[in-house]
C-alpha cells in the first residue's frame, strides 16, 4: 500500500550497501560482456557472459536486455543469434538481486568507429543524465529533475525528446516510488535510492541509453555505480 511504499523510499545504511553491491555486479557483468564483444558473437553469447559474471559474484540476474544494431531500438527484447557487425550499436540494460535488493544499469557501445550521429546522440543523452546528477538534492520534486533530463538531451541537440520517465526509485523492487516522471511532485529526500537515465530509440536505427544508481545525500547525490559512462568503442 502506499503507507508501506512511503516508508521503504528512504533506505537504512545497510540497504543501501546491498544497492550499491547488487549495481556494481550488474555493472561487472556489463563490463564483461562489453569486453567480449567482437564482430561475429551474437547477443546470446553476450547474454550468457554477462549473466554468469553476476551469478559468479553473487548475484541473482533477473533481466539481461543485449541487443545489436537495429535491435537496440527494442527496449526490453530478448537475446536472439544476431551477430554483431562492425557498426552496430550494443545496448546493454542490465539488473541483478543481492539479498533481496535490485540493480537496474544501462551502457551503450559501438562496434568499431561510432559515427558522428551516433556519438553526437550519446553526447546528449550523457549531458541530460549529468544535468539530473547535478541537480538533484533534497527537496526538488521529482518532476523537476524529469524536465532538466529533457531540457538538457533537446539542448545539446537531439529533439524532440520524448519520454515518459527519466529514472526511478530502486530497492526491493527494480521500480520503487517516486518516478522521476512528469506531474510526480514528491520531494526527493536524503536517503532515497534512484537510477537515473535518458534512453533513446528510434526503430530502424537503434538506441542508446546511460542509467545509473545513486543515493540522494544533504549535499545532493553520491553515485553507486562508478564504470565509464562514455560511449564504449567495442571490438578492438
Amino acid at each position: 500500500g502506499g503507507w508501506m511504499l512511503e516508508v521503504r523510499s528512504t533506505k537504512l545504511p545497510g540497504e543501501i550497501e546491498l544497492l550499491a553491491r547488487a549495481a556494481s555486479l550488474a555493472e561487472a557483468g556489463i563490463d564483461a560482456g562489453f569486453s567480449a564483444a567482437k564482430p561475429g558473437v551474437t547477443e546470446r553469447d553476450i547474454v550468457a557472459i554477462v549473466s554468469s559474471t553476476m551469478v559468479l559474484g553473487g548475484g541473482d540476474p533477473r533481466f539481461c536486455v543485449v541487443t545489436f544494431g537495429e535491435r537496440s531500438a527494442l527496449a526490453d527484447a530478448r537475446p536472439t543469434d544476431r551477430a554483431l557487425r562492425p557498426g552496430d550499436i550494443v545496448r546493454m540494460d542490465v539488473g541483478c538481486v543481492v539479498s533481496g535488493y535490485w540493480s537496474d544499469l544501462g551502457r551503450t557501445g559501438v562496434c568499431g568507429d561510432p559515427t558522428r550521429e551516433q556519438r553526437e546522440r550519446y553526447r546528449a543523452l550523457l549531458a541530460g543524465e549529468a544535468a539530473q546528477l547535478d541537480f538533484v538534492r533534497p527537496g526538488v520534486q521529482a518532476q523537476d529533475v524529469f524536465q532538466v533530463a529533457v531540457d538538457t538531451v533537446e539542448s545539446e541537440g537531439l529533439r524532440p525528446y520524448r519520454r515518459h520517465h527519466c529514472g526511478h526509485a530502486i530497492g526491493s523492487e527494480v521500480y520503487e516510488r517516486p518516478v522521476i516522471a512528469p506531474g510526480e511532485t514528491t520531494p526527493l529526500r536524503e536517503g532515497m535510492v534512484f537510477c537515473f537515465e535518458t534512453p533513446f530509440y528510434e526503430l530502424g536505427w537503434g538506441g542508446m541509453m546511460v542509467e545509473d544508481t545513486l543515493v540522494v545525500t544533504a549535499e545532493g547525490c553520491r553515485l553507486l555505480s562508478h564504470s565509464e559512462r562514455n560511449l564504449r568503442v567495442l571490438g578492438e
